[in-house]
């Protein structure tokens, strides 16, 4: 059986801005995403993603939902569920750490060509306040094929069900 990593990403949305972190070191170096990580042993994803919020930019974020579930495959490294989340506010100073900088970007100007690949076709969902499930498979870091589907939240919180 292959390993599989569970983690984080925490989306911060101001009216039409969404906060993004430039990741300074570590898992996608170089690239825009919203802050987050591995959930710890024992810990919650609900908890993994404040304390990751935290961790990387300062804040903690209000009241975080979740709103998308991604299975990421890749046949040549490691497997991760990844429980994403969004809040509209959040409490403390953003500030930067040494893994991340923080940038608000205008929900129309993303910038996903430095992102990951698949980030175009699933980000929009937690932008405009809907629930989906995606099934992403990569090879050597390029995406091969994406399922993503959008769900009505008891939908969305019955196949969460499925993964827990």
């Amino acid at each position: 059986m292959r390993k599989k990593t569970r983690g984080v990403i925490t989306y911060i949305i101001d009216g039409d801005d969404v906060l993004l972190i430039y990741k300074k070191r570590g898992h996608g170096k170089g690239l825009f995403n919203g802050p987050g990580g591995k959930i710890e042993e024992g810990e919650s994803p609900f908890h993994a993603a404040i304390r990751e919020t935290k961790e990387e930019v300062g804040i903690v974020p209000n009241n975080p939902e979740m709103c998308g579930f991604i299975r990421f495959f890749d046949e040549k490294g490691e497997d991760w569920d990844v429980y994403v989340f969004r809040s509209y506010s959040f409490k403390h100073t953003l500030k930067e750490s040494d893994e991340a900088k923080p940038v608000w970007f205008n929900k129309d100007a993303i910038p996903y060509s430095h992102m990951w690949e698949d980030d175009k076709y699933w980000l929009p969902f937690v932008i405009k306040g809907d629930y989906f499930y995606a099934e992403i498979k990569f090879l050597s870091g390029k995406m091969q094929c994406k399922k993503i589907e959008t769900l009505r939240v008891g939908e969305f919180h019955k196949k969460i069900k499925e993964f827990n």
